[in-house]
């Protein structure tokens, strides 16, 4: 069903009336009255507390700077450039400072007016914690013009350059972008556990310039990210300097890791004098621009960012040189920093080329920046550890190796005493309780007549006669000269004995050619199972005694075994024995 002509009159004269009042609130209001508005223009204006909106004779808006000493400040931004069907915008943030009131005043095009304040701790955070945000308020009518009035702010210019939005650029309460943010900040600091084992494990000073860099940059991307002040309320001079400070603690634990870290060979003293000079700078000048940034006034961003340029140039070229002498190390680190670096190299763009013309919101950027720093560096230490732990093993395969080339017999190849001594005790432990000490009959008549080299020859002969059989039961050594000496288990460990001390006569008559006699051995064998735990029954006791009963074998006409088993100590039966004899 189509409008009553009437109707649609009606509707149409509202419509011119509605632009009509609009036009007479622009000619009759201050601005207009005073100054030519152009669409988009942002004013501002001063005045005592007592000032009122409508009380503003002059608005400005260009040339010159906010009045920073006015108890109260007005700043009006134009929305007539908005195109047309363009959303109404909801929120406005700006730098965060603290402000006693806040008062945003909305202006439709049909004269409405709708305000809302703000006490500092009433705002939101906005896209990190540097921005603040407001919910503006919400009209019918199509919104023209914003005035905020803000009473003992301490940077008013942070709403002039403030950006109104029909979006927040983040969740007003906890959303995804702090859910990435607490992600990353697990990602930063779990380094830190795998560098106290490193310090532990290789008690050098590198690990521990890691964790501290790891934690500065927790801190930093915690705060930065708005972390901080949803888990706990501090005052936002505290919550800047834990922002501020924390980079600056952070770029000193990287410059004193690298001063650690890189391979002392790579590093002239010179260099080392630029590591400490740079560490020395990035304190003093973040201590401060932190704690006392009236000392430089408008120029702070410029004097903090041309330390840096030098800072961090100053480093990269240390890493430079470091790399052409061969650092293993260099080229991790210089990865690492180099997407950090980059961010700071257009901040330092913006603060002495494009001041006006370009902001950039190094928030995201940097924190994936340092998750990029933590990953690069915990690899170039976990590649540290490695190299050193390969380096251990080679040396701990070293020492082995020598000490087996210790305790073996060069010519037979056999254990030698040494080893013996050093085993002994484990071995009677594993029931090895049986003991018989071979020598080779008549071997100073053989070295006599046929040679030294036939001799040795002779020798390699017997060790691999006591061998032939791979008997984990039987271990043989070389005592010293044609003597050796084989240690058993088992109930047949007299017979197995025997049994090598005849393979050597049959093993030198299949290998030796030239001897025109065979070669015999003599052997002592003692069982001391019964007294192996016995106290005062040692290897010297025990051997002391075999000893006297090879000697018992070669004075019987050599080529046997004399063998006798130990039995316990019985006193009574000792006294019985005495008293017979």
């Amino acid at each position: 069903m189509g409008l009553h002509p009437s109707a649609c009159l009606t509707g149409s004269f509202r419509r011119v009336l509605s632009a009509l009042l609009a036009c007479f609130w622009l000619v009759a209001s201050p601005v207009s009255a005073q100054t030519a508005v152009a669409p988009g223009s942002v004013c501002h204006a001063s005045g005592s507390l007592t000032t009122d909106v409508a009380d503003v004779a002059k608005w400005v808006c260009a040339g010159s700077e906010v009045d920073w000493k006015a108890a109260r400040n007005f700043i009006r931004h134009d929305l007539r450039d908005r195109p047309v069907g363009a959303p109404a915008p909801r929120h406005a943030e700006f730098d965060r400072h603290e402000f006693d009131r806040l008062t945003v005043e909305v202006i439709g095009d049909d004269g409405t007016r709708r305000a809302r304040s703000y006490t500092f701790g009433d705002t939101k955070l906005g896209a990190s914690n540097l921005y603040s945000m407001v919910e503006l308020p919400e009209i019918d009518a199509t919104p023209v013009a914003v005035i905020m009035t803000l009473d003992g702010g301490d940077y008013p210019e942070a709403l002039v350059g403030a950006r109104l939005m029909s979006e927040p650029t983040i969740p007003i309460i906890a959303g995804l972008p702090h859910l990435i943010a607490a992600l990353l900040c697990g990602l930063l600091i779990a380094p830190m556990v795998f560098d106290l084992g490193y310090y532990r494990a290789l008690r050098e000073p590198f690990p521990l310039f890691h964790a501290l860099f790891c934690v500065m940059a927790f801190l930093q991307t915690a705060a930065l990210s708005g972390l901080v002040p949803l888990m706990i309320s501090i005052p936002l001079e505290m919550e800047l300097m834990v922002t501020y400070f924390s980079l600056d603690l952070m770029v000193a634990a990287t410059i004193l890791f690298g001063y650690n870290f890189i391979e002392k060979g790579t590093l002239g003293g010179r260099q080392r004098i630029v590591l400490v000079s740079i560490t020395t700078l990035t304190l003093a000048i973040g201590a401060l621009t932190t704690f006392r940034p009236s000392l430089f006034g408008f120029w702070i961003d410029h004097v903090y960012f041309g330390a840096y340029f030098v800072i961090l140039s100053s480093y990269f070229a240390v890493l430079a040189s470091a790399r052409r002498r061969g650092s293993r190390a260099a080229p991790y680190l210089i990865l690492g920093l180099a997407p950090f670096a980059f961010i700071v190299l257009i901040q330092i763009v913006s603060v002495f080329t494009l001041p006006a013309q370009f902001v950039f919101d190094e928030t995201w950027p940097q924190n994936f920046a340092l998750l990029f720093e933590v990953v690069a560096t915990a690899l170039a230490v976990a590649d540290r550890f490695i190299a050193i732990k390969q380096e251990r093993d080679k040396a701990v395969s070293e020492a082995r190796t020598l000490e087996a080339l210790s305790e073996h017999d060069e010519l037979t190849g056999l254990l030698n005493r040494r080893a013996l001594e050093a085993r002994y005790p484990d071995l009677v432990d594993d029931g090895f309780h049986a003991m018989a000490v071979v020598d080779i009959d008549h071997f100073k008549a053989i070295n006599d007549i046929y040679g030294h080299p036939v001799g040795d020859a002779v020798l390699r002969c017997t060790a691999d006669a006591l061998e032939a059989v791979r008997d984990p039961d039987l271990l043989a050594f070389r005592i010293g000269g044609e003597e050796f000496l084989l240690l058993l288990r088992g109930t047949d460990a007299a017979k197995r004995a025997e049994a090598r001390r005849r393979a050597i006569t049959a093993r030198t008559l299949a290998e030796m050619e030239g001897l025109d006699r065979p070669v015999t051995a003599s052997m002592g064998f003692l069982d001391f199972a019964p007294v192996a735990h016995e106290a005062g029954i040692d290897f010297a006791t025990l051997y002391t005694r075999v000893d006297q009963l090879l000697y018992e074998a070669k004075c019987a006409g050599r080529n046997r075994t004399v063998e006798y088993a130990l039995e316990l100590f019985d006193p009574e039966n000792e006294e019985r024995e005495e008293a017979a004899a």
